[in-house]
């Protein structure tokens, strides 16, 4: 048997390997992108073992040393595992990249039109328009009994719909044709074929922009996750410079469950919760820093959000208990110091910041600290998977109760005293 007949038929035994590796990827990507608000179709392939037999003879025959071995054959076609993202505006692309970015670890990108191949023929129109990513699954990002699938690269496919339907038929036509090569009159109608395509896309992102142009009013109201990622890219990118703020835009699903079941409908009803958040560059993205300020100082908001996002039909009784009670002591000794904070700055709204509060000499180093671990713990019931454990939260529970009776005391007692009182480490557990 010759190498590449070798390597077909090894092919064909892996090939459950590559469908379930696509697969996967594929569902973290339309997950990720429903979640984003991006419209979108995904689908994945592992390639046809007909069609991957006609590649690599194809490539063999044009590399200038034939291939030696099966691994040159692995290393050299990469898309053996195939994720395709049609989307429904193309202006979406920049946003599936670092959707992209996030979710898998990237080897390769590549950006089509390429200008290194000169047509043959009287070409008009530039062609295929896509952003090509070489990838591996995050392990983070899979469970432990798929991690095997983290070795496959795989190849995704990002361009719209329209693209993506023309790029499909001008494969196969050039690549598989049933009648021999093209004629430069094929090639001309395929040609005016993109041109038409290029000019949908236009349309498409007209499209959008009067979609955009239309959820600008106050009176608009939200209808999907869709219209709140539309409102939300255009308001951060009128209001931020790029360098400012960082468009990794998370769960805007969840966000837009949160709002609705605020009864936060319209545009008018979210204006003011986005003018009080700095959008900072840190480790949460926008739809965490706008739910955090929805959130702060309202326990009941806190346990709304909780339900949302976790759900409590299978969730362990002591875990939902411990819970409620970590929250139900961190939401007062939170309120205290957004109102401390709030004192010198009375412009500023919502959530504290350490660093104010030290400034203040509201609170020394020691309980600075204290307070920012437990704001962490926080910030792990809000945003992460993973569930801290439950003798931990009771523990931390009494703990934060025991910082807001030594804040309490010194805040409540008289304001005048209030801001000239540094709170001693020493206050926190008496």
């Amino acid at each position: 048997m010759d190498l590449i007949n070798q390597f077909i038929e090894n092919y064909k035994k892996k090939l459950n390997f590559y469908e379930t590796a696509g697969h996967i990827a594929a569902r973290q990507l339309e997950s990720a992108l429903q979640a984003a608000g991006i419209r979108a179709m995904v689908t994945s392939r592992a390639k046809n073992p007909v069609r991957l037999k006609s590649k690599v003879l194809r490539r063999n025959s044009r590399r200038p040393v034939p291939y030696k071995n099966m691994r040159e054959i692995y290393e050299d076609i990469a898309d053996l595992s195939g994720v395709r993202v049609s989307l429904y505006f193309p202006g979406d692309r920049d946003k599936a990249n670092s959707l992209i970015a996030d979710l898998f670890t990237i080897i390769e990108t590549k950006q089509f039109p390429e200008q290194s191949k000169p047509p043959t023929y009287n070409k008009r129109f530039s062609g295929y328009w896509a952003n090509h990513y070489r990838v591996h699954i995050s392990e983070e990002n899979i469970s432990p009994n798929q991690k095997k699938y983290v070795q496959a690269r795989i190849e995704i496919q990002v361009a719209s719909v329209l693209m993506h339907a023309w790029s499909e038929v001008e494969h196969d036509l050039i690549y598989k044709p049933l009648q021999g090569a093209l004629s430069d009159e094929e090639l001309s109608i395929l040609d005016e074929l993109n041109g038409l395509v290029l000019t949908g896309e236009i349309a498409l992102e007209r499209l959008q922009s009067a979609g955009n142009e239309r959820i600008k009013n106050k009176e608009t109201t939200f209808t999907s996750q869709y219209d709140l990622a539309s409102y939300l890219y255009n308001y951060l990118s009128s209001h931020f410079k790029e360098e400012d703020v960082e468009l990794r835009m998370g769960n805007i699903e969840l966000l837009f469950k949160l709002l609705s079941r605020l009864k936060f409908f319209k545009v008018k009803d979210i204006e003011p919760i986005l003018k009080s958040v700095k959008f900072e560059k840190d480790r949460r993205n926008i739809s965490q820093q706008i739910i955090d300020q929805i959130i702060t100082g309202n326990e009941k908001r806190y346990h709304i959000y909780q339900d949302l996002r976790t759900g409590n039909e299978n969730a362990d009784p002591k875990s939902l208990k411990a819970i409620d009670y970590f929250f139900g002591q961190w939401v007062p000794l939170e309120n205290l110091l957004n109102k401390a904070a709030c004192r010198n700055v009375p412009k500023s709204y919502g959530a504290f910041n350490i660093n104010t509060l030290r400034r203040m000499n509201v609170l020394d180093k020691d309980l600075s600290n204290k307070v920012g671990a437990l704001r962490r713990t926080r910030n792990v019931l809000i945003h992460d998977i993973e569930t801290p454990d439950v003798e931990e939260l009771m523990h931390q529970g009494d703990e934060i109760h025991e910082v807001y009776q030594a804040l309490a005391h010194r805040l409540v007692k008289g304001d005048a005293k209030t801001e000239t009182h540094t709170i001693k480490e020493g206050d926190a557990s008496s």
